[in-house]
Parts: C-alpha cells; sequence; structure tokens
C-alpha cells in the first residue's frame, strides 16, 4: 500500500469524483445528476493545487483532496468495519440554474461526518472504496481510534425501591 502524506504529515489523498446527468421517462425531469465514480489519483502530488477537471458531455465533476483527522478516527473506524466500507460524497445542484451541473462540496470517509451532513437536510451519495482506500483507512483508524470506555451501570436489584420507581437518585421513574 502507497501512503501519500503531505509535508505536514497529515494523510491525505486527491480523488477525482465523477457526476453523470442520467436520463429518464419523467414528464417533469427529463433527467437526474448521480454519482457515477470516486477514485483515489496516486499520480497527484497531494501538496499541489487542485489540478483542472475535464468533464465530458453530461458529466461533472472535480478533483478532490481527502484528508483524514485523529479526531474523526471513530468515523472512520465505524466506515472500515462495515460490510461495504464507501466513499461518501456532498453535491448540490445550483438553484438558480438547475441546469448546470451539480458542484461537489464535500468528500469524506466518516461515518459521523456524513451523518452531520444528512443530518441538516444535504445529499450526500457513497460509493465502495478501492481495496489499497480500505487498506489506508483502516490503518489510520487502528492507529487513532480509542473505543468510549463502557460505564458500569448498577444492576436494579441494586437500588433501593424507592430509586427504581420514583426516579430517584439513579432511577428512571416519572421523575427521572
Amino acid at each position: 500500500m502507497t501512503m501519500v502524506q503531505p509535508s505536514s504529515k497529515v494523510p491525505a489523498r486527491w480523488v477525482r469524483v465523477l457526476i453523470e446527468k442520467r436520463l429518464q421517462a419523467s414528464e417533469w425531469q427529463p433527467f437526474r445528476w448521480e454519482l457515477a465514480d470516486v477514485s483515489w489519483c496516486p499520480d497527484l502530488p497531494v501538496d499541489e493545487p487542485s489540478p483542472i477537471f475535464e468533464a465530458g458531455e453530461g458529466q461533472a465533476g472535480c478533483y478532490f483532496r481527502v484528508t483524514l483527522h485523529a479526531d474523526e478516527a471513530d468515523g472512520y473506524y465505524l466506515n472500515c468495519t462495515s460490510d461495504y466500507p464507501a466513499w461518501f460524497v456532498h453535491w448540490r445542484l445550483n438553484e438558480e440554474a438547475p441546469d448546470d451541473p451539480p458542484r461537489v462540496n464535500f468528500v469524506t470517509l466518516s461515518y459521523n461526518e456524513a451523518g452531520r451532513i444528512l443530518d441538516s437536510g444535504e445529499l450526500v451519495e457513497n460509493l465502495p472504496v478501492d481495496v489499497d482506500t480500505a487498506a489506508w483507512l483502516a490503518a489510520f483508524a487502528q492507529e487513532h481510534f480509542v473505543p468510549e470506555p463502557r460505564k458500569r451501570q448498577r444492576p436494579e436489584s441494586f437500588k433501593r425501591v424507592k430509586d427504581r420507581f420514583e426516579g430517584g437518585p439513579g432511577g428512571e421513574g416519572a421523575n427521572g
């Protein structure tokens, strides 16, 4: 596995994101945009600015630098331990010019980041990661992920009857 890192030692990679216009048989919406590909570009130096993306007819896309951050390690861990590790891409259409190609706003490998974007009502699509990216992500998650310590809960049988049913200290009754 080749790990590409900028001089700041923060793990990062350039990816190419491709969104394609798909025709559909609809009177109200003759086409829709759909995430078609996210692929790692190992030949692009991470420290360089984004290269120009040449999209074909009916396509939109860009190059996007994906950087891994230690504080998102739990989101990376969730992704790389899932059955289908994925890229998450947040893109948006120009509401004032809906025929214009969409614009990619964000690309991540973190379940948590993708979830926050979805919670705000935005669109996030996903595609499977390649084997090299999955290994890169798993290595980073393994190094930085620290599971939260489990909090021991006192068994109900050790609580006072009053606390169990009235919501007193440690109880979950009507007042708690």
